[in-house]
C-alpha cells in the first residue's frame, strides 16, 4: 500500500480513535441535514456502537461532498487494520515462541503486540458494523419508494461502486473483506423477510473463495506478504500507528491482585479476585472452554456438534442481542448441556460508557438473557477484557450476583482465518499455562474447525500425568468452592 493511501485509510479510522485510549463515552458531532434521510425499514444489524452514533455517521457520510468516496474510504481502512493486525499477530506468536523456549507464559497484563491485537481488534469490531449499518440503509433508500428519486439513485450508485470493491479480485482484499461480506450478506437475507423488499441474488455480496480450501490455500500463499505490509504500515508513525501506542501504554486487563494464585480463593460475586475467574487457580490440567460473541445460527450450532461428538461441555458468552435473534440456537446449547453466559448486549467498551449505557450493556442484557435461558445468569466476561480493572463495572457486575470472568489463553481466532496456526497458538500456551481458561468465538467458521482440533489433540493426554479435563465454568466453581468450605 502506497503512503497516499496509508493516509487515506487514517483518515477513514480517525473517528474510530477518538475516545480508546481515554475510556470517555463516543460521541459524534452532529451535523445539520439539508434532506430527511431515510430511516430503517427493519431493525438495524447487531452493532457495538449505539442506533445513534451510526445513525450520525451515516448522516454525516451522505451529506459529504464525496459519500461515494467517503463508503470506499472505509473498506481502506478496513483492509489497513487487518494487515497491521497479521503484523501484531507475528509478533506475539514470536513472543510466544520465546516465552516457551525460556519455559515460561506470555503475560497479557505486560505484551505489548497482545494488547496492539486487542485494539486491532476494537477498530475491526467497531468499523464492520459501521459498514454492515450503512449498507443496509443505504439498500433501504435505494428500495424507498417515498424518497426522491435522485436520492434512490445517489443510494444505488454508492453500493454498486462499494459492491464492486467489495468483490475485488485482489487476493489479500479477498481474504481481508472476507468476514465482512459473509456478514452482510447474512444481514441481507434475514431482513429480507422483514421487508417488503425482494432482493435478487445478484444485490449481494458474491461469495470470495469457492471453498474454505481456497481460502485457506490462499491465505498461507499471501500471509508473510500481509504481514510485511502490515509491519511497514505499523511502523510508519501515522496518526493510526501513535494511537495504538498510545492506547497500548494505558491499556490494562486486569488487577495486579488478580493473577496470582491463591490456594484459598473462593469465588462469588465481587468486586475483588474472588468475583473474577482467570483459571490461575484450577487444579492442574483443568480447563474451560469458552466461546464469545454468539450465538450464530450456523457456526454455534456446528461447534456444539463436535462438542458433543467429542463428549466435552463448554461454556458461551453471547450478545444478548444475537440471543433475541437466535432462540432456537440458544435452546439447542442449553438442551445439549452446555451453560451459557452474558458478554453485554452489544459488545460495547464498556469502560467508554455513561451510566445508561452500562445499565443497557449490563443490567438489561442479564434481564434478557435470563429469560432467554430460564435459568439466572451465573458469568459476565467483559467485551475486549475492557472493564475487569475498573470498579464500577465490577460492582455493577456483581450486584447482578455473576462472577466475571477472564482468560489466560488467547487463540486470537477473530483475527487468524487459518485453524491449523490458531490450534498451534492455543497449544503453546494451555502447555505453558497448564490449567485456565482459553478464549474462543462461536461466529468464525475457522473457530469450528480449530476448536474441533484443538479438544482432539487434548484427548492424546488421556491416562497421562499431561492428561487435560475439560469442564464449565458453572462446574469448577462449584468444585473448588465445595472442595475449600
Amino acid at each position: 500500500m502506497s503512503f497516499k493511501k496509508t493516509l487515506t485509510a487514517t483518515a477513514a479510522l480517525s473517528f474510530l480513535l477518538s475516545s480508546c485510549s481515554t475510556y470517555k463515552p463516543f460521541n459524534e458531532p452532529k451535523l445539520p441535514l439539508t434532506a430527511k434521510l431515510a430511516t430503517p425499514s427493519v431493525r438495524a444489524p447487531s452493532s457495538s456502537e449505539s442506533e445513534e452514533n451510526l445513525n450520525t455517521a451515516f448522516e454525516m457520510m451522505m451529506n459529504s461532498q464525496e459519500p461515494e468516496k467517503e463508503f470506499l474510504d472505509y473498506l481502506s481502512g478496513l483492509k489497513s487494520i487487518f494487515l497491521r493486525a497479521e503484523s501484531y499477530l507475528a509478533d506475539f506468536d514470536s513472543e510466544l515462541d520465546d516465552a516457551v523456549a525460556a519455559n515460561s507464559s506470555v503475560s497479557f497484563e505486560t505484551s505489548k503486540s497482545y494488547k496492539k491485537l486487542i485494539t486491532m481488534y476494537t477498530l475491526s469490531h467497531r468499523l464492520k458494523d459501521k459498514i454492515s449499518y450503512h449498507y443496509l440503509r443505504l439498500t433501504d433508500m435505494a428500495y424507498d419508494k417515498s424518497l426522491p428519486s435522485d436520492k434512490r439513485k445517489l443510494a444505488k450508485s454508492i453500493l454498486s461502486k462499494f459492491k464492486k470493491k467489495l468483490d475485488s479480485k485482489d487476493p489479500i482484499e479477498k481474504i481481508s473483506f472476507d468476514e465482512l461480506k459473509l456478514e452482510i450478506a447474512q444481514e441481507l437475507r434475514e431482513r429480507k423477510g422483514l421487508s417488503t423488499k425482494s432482493l435478487s441474488p445478484a444485490e449481494l455480496p458474491a461469495n470470495n473463495f469457492k471453498n474454505d480450501q481456497e481460502k485457506l490455500s490462499t491465505l498461507r500463499q499471501y500471509r508473510k506478504m500481509m504481514r510485511a505490509i502490515g509491519k511497514v504500515e505499523a511502523d510508519s508513525g501515522d496518526e493510526l500507528s501513535q494511537t495504538v501506542e498510545s492506547i497500548t501504554e494505558k491499556m490494562q486487563f486486569v488487577d495486579a491482585t488478580g493473577r496470582e494464585p491463591q490456594s484459598e480463593l473462593t469465588f462469588f460475586p465481587s468486586t475483588t479476585s474472588s468475583g473474577n475467574v482467570m483459571g490461575l487457580v484450577f487444579p492442574k490440567g483443568v480447563w474451560a472452554l469458552t466461546y464469545d460473541d454468539g450465538p450464530n445460527p450456523t457456526h454455534t450450532a456446528a461447534i456444539v456438534k463436535n462438542l458433543d461428538d467429542l463428549g466435552i461441555k463448554a461454556t458461551f458468552f453471547w450478545l444478548a442481542q444475537n440471543v433475541i435473534r437466535y432462540q432456537s440456537t440458544v435452546d439447542l446449547v442449553g438442551e445439549k448441556g452446555h451453560a451459557r453466559a452474558n458478554h453485554s448486549w452489544s459488545h460495547a467498551q464498556l469502560p467508554k460508557l455513561d451510566a445508561t449505557g452500562l445499565q443497557k450493556e449490563i443490567v438489561q442484557s442479564t434481564s434478557i438473557e435470563q429469560k432467554s435461558y430460564g435459568q439466572p445468569v451465573q458469568f459476565f466476561r467483559c467485551p475486549y477484557g475492557a472493564g475487569n480493572s475498573v470498579p464500577r463495572i465490577r460492582k455493577m457486575i456483581a450486584d447482578l450476583k455473576m462472577i466475571h470472568v477472564f482468560w489466560n489463553v488467547d487463540t486470537l481466532d477473530w483475527q487468524d482465518k487459518d485453524p491449523d496456526s490458531i490450534v498451534a497458538r492455543s497449544k503453546k500456551q494451555m502447555q505453558a499455562a497448564g490449567h485456565g481458561v482459553v478464549l474462543f468465538h462461536d461466529i468464525h467458521p475457522q473457530s469450528v474447525i480449530a476448536s474441533k482440533k484443538l479438544v482432539e489433540w487434548s484427548k492424546s493426554f488421556k491416562g497421562t500425568p499431561g492428561e487435560i479435563r475439560w469442564v464449565t465454568l458453572p462446574e469448577i466453581v462449584d468444585e473448588m468452592n465445595g472442595a475449600k468450605k
